[in-house]
């Protein structure tokens, strides 16, 4: 057993000290840095990158590190969040900015990157931030060569070791080379790998006799241990440290150096074709850490790290290209048998589940008012303008600002339309509730975009918070035209929000004219299975039978134990909510409701007729809404 298995009453497994920038990488394969069109943006920063791989593999990690108050310091503090990373140690500073780094992906050979860093954010880490009862928490620290480049850094770093091995620590150093770092190489050259410097050697050798664990790849082990071939630097690395040392050989897997020993220890290599290598260092990394910090062997912490890396270099980016442990083992026992395992749809399914972070049965109250045609409808029987609509739906913003002001610490949502709440979305861009837009053209059968541009165009233009709802009336007994044709949108709608990484709630509708039980309602979601497509959240009107529902839960046991169901409304009265919120709630699947007719729809009426005035609608939303949401808690009680 390693060691550090000893310190598991400690509540962090790694504090990941370093480099967190921002990255923004080509979207166009091979083309030249000077050519790219556009770039995605991802959290980035050996550092970072390992925080992040390390937690998504069911590691308590935290982030040790500054970043700027800009917006893009603002961006890395939310993801690592998002990811589940502690950031207490993640100063914030508001006189640098938070460092960049353009990337290009031109496989198998080219991978040119360009670093914004001048005196950026994550090098302004200061000795005092080391802070001993937060470091006597965790079982070990782990820190990167680029962190000791500036003379301010190095003695931070040594402040920050010192401290580790006092509160009983094991320190972890990454060697991270990048020449260009060090003012080694010009200033764009961030793709060079390797320049021999004797500074370099002098700086990072005083550590090594401190450290428990090195990684590195051949290059980064020969600036370590100061000498141009591996043996003469791994014989001196030997006769200064005691430490593992860790020998990343890409494709080849690694060989890991036991304390001791000459003898290496490696594991399987898994070969797949490369896109991107950028990152695959920190992939590798955090699969090894999960093994060595859970006092796995050696052979398991290599074969790990060997397939957390080989996964990582077929994605685009590195941080959201990291595996789940649940993925990485789907990959390692699959792989040999499955020539096609990464086509393979579960394994793209649980990555994508990996990607979204935050579990699906969270609990979450929307208020849905992205109804179209009943509204207009309405307007055409009294000869009102569309106007009336949008004005409406402003006041039922209104009301739901209200009651959000009162519930700051409640999951609560909107759902509206861009056609009469464009207004509402604008106001709704840097808040902190969540917002969902419907895809589909109102009233439409079979299913028809509300978009007149591509749809892959029309969602990467929306934030990417922002959730995707679909309205898809599906029925076990259409005949198979009409089902090809449902199911071919609907798989289309998936894959491209799978491609940008978009949550989609699937608003199921069995047709008023076809039968409505809960054999209908399973056959249908089992057929939405069938095509291998899992909806983020389905959204459905849930059986009030309790056999019936039970059924429809038997169905997600089936085919998807994460699933998470959200109940709509079908504008029934509130107070029989509080019976089909039991019974919804005896299902693990329930996990909020998205209801607005319900809420809304008699406020309409009377506003539309003149009986009611504009002043009263906000205080009617917000009463009827938080009416739901006491009916909810209580039911949680009641639920069998």
């Amino acid at each position: 057993m390693n060691e550090t298995d000893l310190m598991g009453d400690r509540d962090l497994d790694l504090i990941c000290m370093g480099r967190v920038a921002v990255d923004f990488y080509a979207d166009q394969i091979h083309s030249p840095l000077e050519d790219a069109q556009s770039f995605s943006r991802y959290l980035g920063g050996c550092a970072g990158n390992i925080s992040v791989g390390t937690s998504r593999l069911g590691l308590k990690s935290a982030m040790f590190s500054c970043v700027g108050t800009d917006d893009m310091g603002v961006f890395l503090r939310n993801q690592l969040r998002r990811e589940g990373v502690d950031t207490t140690l993640l100063r914030s500073t508001p006189d640098h900015l938070t460092g960049l780094v353009v990337l290009g992906v031109s496989p198998p050979g080219r991978f040119p990157l360009i670093f914004y860093r001048e005196n950026c954010a994550d090098m302004q880490i200061r000795p005092e931030d080391a802070d001993p009862d937060f470091f006597r928490q965790a079982k070990a620290l782990q820190f990167t060569g680029t962190g000791v480049s500036t003379d301010s850094m190095a003695e931070a770093t040594r402040e920050a070791v010192r401290t580790a091995k006092e509160c009983g620590c094991s320190v972890i150093l990454d060697i991270d080379y990048r020449p260009v770092l060090w003012g080694l190489t010009e200033a764009g050259d961030g793709e060079s790998r390797f320049v021999a410097s004797e500074k370099v050697t002098r700086i990072l050798q005083p550590f090594l006799s401190q450290l428990d664990l090195i990684i590195g790849t051949e290059e980064e082990v020969m600036i370590a241990g100061g000498s141009e071939t591996l043996e003469k630097a791994l014989e001196q690395i030997r006769s200064i440290s005691n430490a593992v040392v860790v020998l990343k050989r890409g494709e080849k897997g690694c060989e890991v150096y036991p304390a001791k020993s000459e003898t290496p220890v490696s594991a399987r290599s898994f070969p797949i074709e490369v896109l991107n290598i950028l990152g695959a260092g920190d992939a590798f990394a955090s699969g090894f850490l999960r093994g060595w910090l859970r006092g796995e062997s050696l052979e398991t912490c290599a074969l790990w790290g060997n397939a957390n890396g080989a996964l990582t270099v077929t994605r685009h980016g590195c941080s959201p290209s990291m595996a789940s442990f649940t993925e990485l083992q789907y990959f390692i026992e699959h792989f040999d048998q499955d020539p096609q395992i990464l086509e393979s749809p579960e394994l793209l399914r649980l990555h994508q589940r990996t990607v979204m972070g935050q579990p699906r049965r969270h609990p979450m109250f929307v208020l849905a008012f992205d109804h179209r045609v009943q509204f207009q409808q309405t307007c055409h029987e009294l000869e009102l303008p569309e106007a009336k609509i949008i004005e409406f739906k402003e006041l039922v913003f209104e009301g739901f600002r209200n009651l959000e002001a009162q519930q700051v610490q409640r999951p609560l949502a909107i759902l509206v339309d861009p056609q009469y709440g464009s207004r509402i979305l604008e106001q709704s861009a840097y808040e902190s509730y969540k917002v969902g837009v419907p895809i589909e053209k109102a009233g439409a059968f079979p299913t028809e975009w509300l978009c007149e541009e591509d749809l892959y165009q029309h969602l990467q233009s929306r934030p990417t918070e922002w959730f995707v709802k679909l309205l898809w009336k599906y029925h076990p007994e259409f005949d198979e035209q009409q089902k090809s044709r449902q199911l071919s949108q609907l798989q289309r709608l998936d894959s491209v929000c799978r491609e940008l990484d978009r949550r989609l709630m699937l608003e199921l509708i069995l047709p008023e004219s076809m039968p409505q039980d809960g054999k209908s309602l399973s056959a249908a979601i089992a057929e939405v299975y069938g095509v291998q497509v899992y909806p983020f959240w389905w959204k459905m009107d849930v059986p009030k039978n309790q056999d019936e529902w039970e059924m429809v839960t038997r169905t997600l046991d089936q085919h998807d134990p994460e699933a998470a169901v959200i109940l709509l409304g079908s504008n029934v009265p509130i107070r029989e909510f509080q019976e089909w919120f039991r019974i919804f709630r005896s299902s693990p699947y329930a996990c909020g409701f998205a209801i607005g007719r319900s809420i809304f729809w008699e406020a309409w009426l009377d506003f539309a007729s003149g009986t009611r005035s504009r002043e009263e609608i906000p205080e009617i939303i917000s009463n009827h809404y938080h009416q739901l949401i006491k009916l909810w808690d209580a039911s949680q009680a009641t639920a069998t």
